[in-house]
């Protein structure tokens, strides 16, 4: 049997084994990798491909967090290709930063594990604006900057056009060290006492937190907050 036919009655079963229970449970790693490869990879073994891309990266997450010219590094992964998991890699992303709706802002570990999450792909600082509802749940997120190593400044437009879209009784900032720990530099201080005079009185700011390489840190619990309180 010709291996085209092959690989069509293979994709066949695994399609199946999917729709039976609508779950991926029972699918190991590297099969759940093929099955994602198919519409990149229409007429080849994906099998094969998803196996040498674990081989390279570990595990699916960080496959879809990989940049074009590591993506093309491996056999069988071509520009098209490598295209198509960086897309699905932002694609999950996208999904997970919209997960925010049953995190309560107020519980520090639940923010942390989210924002961990939130920041996992990111190779350059990004920093975001969260709304917070009366109930103490984020209800929206907006990145005010990206790649600022500077972050005394801020874009206050955006940040007004956010609290009012969203209607925020209070807010929580968040950006990242991708390479760094999570320890605030001057810069970081400066622009949470900029941001809170912004807000005045208006929207309390109940944090900013910052998510390092393997380290999370409040600066709140730091102690940061008080003398503009």
């Amino acid at each position: 049997m010709p291996d085209n036919i092959l690989h069509s009655e293979h994709r066949k079963r695994m399609r199946a084994r999917f729709r039976i229970n609508n779950s991926l449970d029972g699918f190991a790693e590297h099969e759940v990798l093929e099955m994602l490869l198919y519409s990149a990879l229409p007429r080849v073994n994906t099998n094969e491909t998803a196996h040498a891309l674990l081989k390279k990266f570990g595990n699916i997450r960080t496959v879809l967090s990989a940049d074009l010219s590591e993506l093309c590094q491996v056999k069988g992964v071509g520009t098209n290709c490598a295209e198509h998991l960086i897309f699905l890699g932002k694609v999950f992303q996208l999904a997970e930063r919209e997960s925010f709706v049953s995190v309560q802002a107020d519980d520090f570990e639940s923010v942390s594990a989210y924002l961990q999450n939130f920041y996992y792909a990111d190779t350059v600082e990004r920093l975001c604006a969260f709304s917070v509802n009366g109930a103490g749940r984020i209800t929206g997120c907006s990145v005010l900057s990206v790649g600022v190593t500077d972050r005394v400044s801020f874009d206050v437009e955006e940040l007004k056009r956010f609290l009012i879209y969203n209607n925020a009784e209070s807010l929580l900032i968040s950006h990242n060290h991708p390479h760094n720990t999570a320890a605030p530099t001057p810069e970081d201080i400066l622009l949470t006492r900029n941001i809170q005079t912004f807000l005045h009185e208006k929207v309390t700011l109940l944090d900013h937190i910052i998510v390092g390489a393997n380290d999370v840190t409040s600066l709140r619990a730091m102690g940061y907050f008080r003398a503009y309180e």
